[in-house]
């Protein structure tokens, strides 16, 4: 095994781990819901206005991040964003009032994102070869779950030790908390500090190309792709709260499952870069959805109360593999695009802020049928994911058509 191998995936590993790890904190509702939302006494209307401050942010964050990524030291924005969110962790373990709160989970729009995610991206396209993109994203995926596993189970440990709850997740969240620390350390070690060899664009030239790349029509289809299975992969965080009211799941078996499902995060990643690789990325994104619409569409169909808890749990597990088969891949299909290395970092901004929207009006929506509706409330909330879930199948065939007619024209 050479050296460069080594590095290739050391390199890979730690991406995975940060990207993976740094988004703990303002997703923490997928694992510990019910213990921070009873913690704070908080409704799930309010729950879901914690996540839309940071989505708020966030939208902001993704296209300002590709800018000073390009401007700054990687090695000392990555170090600092760690550091920072760490920190706010630590905050947010003290459980403020909610109005604290709502601040804490702002400034994670800006630690979380601004000096990570596209460049992230990038760096993971430049790792390999277009043959190798589908099995580096899905590689990335899926060691990214694994990580997450150990740290969500880590997490789990720390809360079963203690009687009370709210102790209990508290600790937890400083368990996720300091592992994001050690992360920012380890990126302060390892990642090179290239700043001296880069020669970052003005501010007008950046601008220019923004704009020049929103007038791209296929990027507006990657924008689509993203936006409608990131709103599915978000809702199928309900799903443990789903079974903690209806059929009985404990809290703690429901923060344990939280922990699995990055276990099959890495298989659903792993197993879907591979695959894209044999057949093609777009092909196992739209395998993806197929699942996911026909998994959503069962959840109203099992009859309410314990002894169906299995169902609905098997049920929540096949759609994870597929969430992660389709997320593995909805950034590697720049690659069948025609989007160039050097455009990569203003596209996955742009993909991410306008992909990654749902997180401003999503969780407030679903919350408020929640509160309102109760378990129909929850039917409502998989009859839209079913339906993003048919969407997405239709871009990706027309990005298919598309790219097939890039593909002959190049050739031509």
């Amino acid at each position: 095994m050479d050296r460069a191998f080594i590095k290739k995936y050391g390199i890979l590993t730690l991406l995975a781990a940060g990207a993976g790890i740094i988004y703990q904190l303002p997703y923490i509702r997928e694992t510990f819901y019910v213990p921070i939302q009873n913690a704070m006494n908080l409704t799930d209307a309010e729950m879901g206005l914690l996540s839309s401050g940071y989505a708020a942010v966030a939208l902001i964050s993704y296209f300002i991040g590709g800018i000073v990524a390009d401007r700054f030291s990687a090695r000392y924005l990555l170090t600092f964003s760690f550091l920072i969110t760490g920190m706010l962790g630590f905050w947010f373990s003290t459980f403020p009032s909610f109005t604290v709160s709502r601040i804490i989970f702002i400034l994670l729009g800006v630690s979380t994102i601004i000096t990570y995610w596209s460049a992230c991206i990038k760096a993971t396209r430049m790792l390999g070869s277009a043959e190798e993109q589908g099995r580096l994203f899905g590689l990335q995926e899926g060691l990214r779950g694994l990580i997450n596993a150990v740290v969500v189970f880590g997490m789990t440990f720390a809360f079963n030790q203690f009687i009370d709850e709210v102790a209990g997740t508290a600790a937890a969240i400083r368990v996720c908390s300091t592992a994001i620390i050690i992360i920012g350390v380890l990126n302060y070690i390892f990642i090179e500090d290239t700043s001296r060899e880069e020669k970052p664009e003005s501010l007008v030239e950046i601008t220019k190309g923004m704009f020049q790349t929103l007038l791209i029509p296929r990027i507006w289809i990657l924008v689509a792709i993203v936006f409608t299975a990131y709103s599915v992969y978000g809702l199928l965080g309900y799903v443990t709260t789903y079974a903690v009211r209806f059929y009985g799941l404990s809290a703690a078996a429901a923060a344990t499952i939280g922990g699995l499902r990055y276990l099959l995060q890495g298989v659903g990643g792993i197993l879907g870069g591979f695959l894209a690789d044999k057949i093609s990325r777009s092909k196992v994104i739209v395998i993806g959805c197929i699942g996911l619409a026909i998994s959503f569409a069962l959840y109203p169909i099992i009859p309410e109360g314990a002894q169906y808890l299995s169902p609905v749990i098997i049920n929540f597990f096949f759609g994870l593999i597929f969430i992660y088969f389709v997320r593995s891949q909805y950034f590697a299909i720049h690659q069948d695009s025609h989007i160039s290395l050097g455009m990569s970092g203003r596209v996955s901004g742009i993909t991410s802020a306008l992909g990654y929207a749902p997180d401003i009006f999503l969780y407030t929506m679903v919350g408020s049928w929640m509160d309102s509706y109760g378990r129909n409330g929850f039917n409502m909330t998989w009859a839209y994911a079913a339906i993003m879930a048919t969407i997405c199948i239709v871009l990706t065939i027309i990005l298919m058509r598309i790219n097939k007619k890039l593909d002959s024209e190049q050739a031509a």
